[in-house]
This record gives structure tokens, sequence and C-alpha cells, in this order.
């Protein structure tokens, strides 16, 4: 699971006046793992949500945390299920990519009479509170739901596997829809019609672009090695290229010897962030919405000057003229 969303828990137990450096040492954990471009280990989410569980043994912390996760927060995911035509499009997306943002949390889409469900199951629960794990992904899900659909929730049902949990009256507060409780599977019921209802932000040149960026991603997550895994940060922050040193800090090595498994992959750090820049700068000049001055603006160049040095010193054409052939390319009869 991504880091951020960790940080989301942690600011909820401060807020219930937990010590947050308290809990951190408690937790073996360092800030520089809070952020969406660290992935947490399935052992290392069970310790923090226990001793989470500990501190605040008395307050529904998997439906405040949930409730906070608005769309924004799932990256590329997120971005992309937004610019999707409708719900069931947004819900493709999500099925196949969702291992960008929690690898070991489990998705299932299955066609039903009269709609589609949304299955969730969190591969592990807390014996103490066995709904919270449960209760977080259902409630960001119908959050970002919320989101998309504009409020239209007719036709929407929460599902809950477990029995109601002695908090149970307070999911009235989040889920204005009908909610059921010790049914076949946790998710969510989605009628035909609200699956394929259009959303508001439909783009289709950005949801390519989204999720061609997740595509990146997922791969990077297959292909584990060093250099992908800097390239996947790079993915996530850009156009925020973090130094040399910083990436250490994410990574948990020093500078000098991130230095030397870098030069020990064959590659530099220059290389990657160019790597990335590149194709970022193809996908936003494949997709068409941004101007010149756009695109090096959210590459984080300088000026479009700069930018366009670049694009030709990478594929020997400026941003211009690449965008000139694919139209030329497209105008061509078959």
């Amino acid at each position: 699971m991504r880091g951020h969303y960790i940080n989301a828990l942690i600011d909820v137990l401060e807020e219930l006046g937990v010590n947050r450096q308290d809990f951190l040492r408690q937790c073996e954990l360092d800030e520089s793992e809070l952020t969406s471009d660290t992935l947490l280990s399935l052992a290392k989410i069970k310790v923090i949500t226990q001793t989470a569980v500990e501190r605040c043994p008395n307050h529904t912390l998997g439906l405040d945390v949930g409730r906070r996760l608005n769309i924004n927060t799932h990256g590329p995911l997120g971005y992309a299920a937004m610019a999707s035509a409708t719900y069931a499009d947004a819900l493709a997306l999500l099925f196949k990519y969702y291992k960008v943002q929690a690898p070991r949390v489990r998705f299932d889409i299955r066609e039903r009479a009269g709609g589609v469900e949304v299955r969730i199951d969190p591969s592990y629960s807390i014996e103490a509170q066995p709904w919270l794990t449960t209760e977080f992904l259902v409630t960001s899900i119908y959050c970002s739901t919320e989101f998309l659909l504009s409020g239209h929730l007719t036709g929407l049902e929460v599902w809950f596997k477990y029995a109601p949990p002695p908090h149970s009256l307070q999911y009235a507060e989040i889920f204005r829809v009908p909610v059921h409780f010790e049914q076949e599977f946790s998710g969510l019921i989605i009628s035909s019609a609200v699956a394929r209802y259009p959303l508001p932000s439909a783009d289709p040149a950005a949801a390519q672009l989204f999720a061609k960026r997740c595509e990146s991603m997922q791969q990077m997550l297959v292909n584990d090695n060093l250099p992908q895994k800097i390239k996947q940060i790079l993915y996530m922050s850009c156009p925020d290229v973090p130094t040399l040193p910083e990436l250490s800090d994410r990574l948990h090595v020093s500078a000098s010897t991130l230095h030397r498994k870098l030069s020990e992959s064959g590659c530099r750090y220059k290389e990657l962030v160019a790597e990335v820049k590149q194709e970022l700068a193809i996908q936003h000049l494949e997709a068409g919405e941004l101007t010149i001055d756009e695109i090096a603006h959210v590459l984080g160049f300088s000026d479009a000057s700069n930018f366009r040095r670049a694009f030709v010193g990478w594929i020997g054409q400026t941003p211009s003229q690449y965008r000139e052939s694919l139209t030329n390319t497209s105008k061509k009869p078959e």
C-alpha cells in the first residue's frame, strides 16, 4: 500500500491526541516512507494498523481514514478514473490498475442481474477490529464513487460481509445509500443505470494519458529493480523531481550507496530523469490537450525553449515537429 494512505491514518491519530513521533518510533516508520511514491510491505502495514488500534481502541479509524481519501489521493489511477467516459469505464481502470496503489488488496468486478458487483477483500484483518481494514477500503471507494457521480447515487448499495459493528449507526453519516451487513461479500452493488452514467469530468485524451502512466507504473512493479523503482518515484513526483540526496532518503540508503548501485546497474540518475521526462512529454504530445508551453511547465522545465532543446536531444525533432508528424500520420489514407 502507498505510504500516503498510512499518512492519512496518522493524521487521524494525531487529531485524536496520539503523538506523531512516538507513533512513528513505535512502528519503526520514517516520515520519508509516508509518500505516494513509497510502497509499504504488508508486514509493516499490519504493525501500523495493530498499533493504531491499540492507541485508539474505541474510535472508528477505518471510516475516518477512508472518507479522507478523495479521488485525487489515488494518483494517476484517480485522474484516469475522473477522465473516464462512464462510471463503468472508471471501474474497468480500477480493476486493471489497482495494484499500482495497493498491490496486496484484492478487487473483483462481476456482472449480476441488473448491475455490477465490486468486491473488495483487504487480504488481512485485525482481530480486535475485524471490520477496520474493510471499512477503510469500502469507504474510500464509496467516497470516490460519490465524487465521480456528482451525488447521483440512486441504484447504489454498500454491502459488508461482517455483522453490524458496535458503531454501525455511524455508517449513516457517511453512506447516503442503503447499507447491508452479513452479506456474501464486502463492496458495492451498482445498477446498470449507474454503471452507464456519463461522468461530468470525462476527458478521453486525459483518460488515455493517465492510463498509460498507470501501465508504466504497473510494469515497474513487475520489473522490481533499482532503476525501475527510481523511475516509479519520478513518475509519481514529476515535475517535483527529487535531488539525489532526497531520493536516497526515500530509498533509505546513503547518497554514495545509491550512486554506486546505479553505476552497477549501468545507468545514471540524470539519465533516468531524462527517460521519464521524455516518456511523459511524448504522452502529453500524443494526447494533444496541452500546449508546448504547458507541457514544459508540467515537466518541470524553466521555460519552453529549454524543453524544446531537451526534446530535440531525445528524438531529433522539436515538440512541434513531433506533434505535426502525428497529425500527418493520422491524415494518411488507408
